[in-house]
């Protein structure tokens, strides 16, 4: 089963993951709190796509982002 992570990483508030059953919902979930459209899949790098990236979202100068990745929960 597919899944897409929402990853915030926040050097004040340490990072945090919420999981969602939908591309389009993490990548709307992603953009809101971000509050801009970001990078698109188009545009990683082919490494990133690679590891699963659909989303990367700057959100400061520091290094604060918010990332989408696409992730296969194993099944019992």
């Amino acid at each position: 089963m597919d899944i897409w992570i929402v990853l915030i990483e926040d050097r004040h508030g340490g990072p945090d993951v919420f999981p969602f059953s939908s591309e389009q919902q993490a990548v709307d979930a992603a953009r809101a709190r971000a509050g801009h459209d970001g990078v698109t899949r188009e545009e990683l790098t082919s490494a990133m796509r690679a590891d699963g990236w659909v989303l990367y979202l700057p959100i400061s100068e520091e290094g604060d982002r918010i990332t989408v990745i696409k992730r296969t929960m194993p099944m019992p």
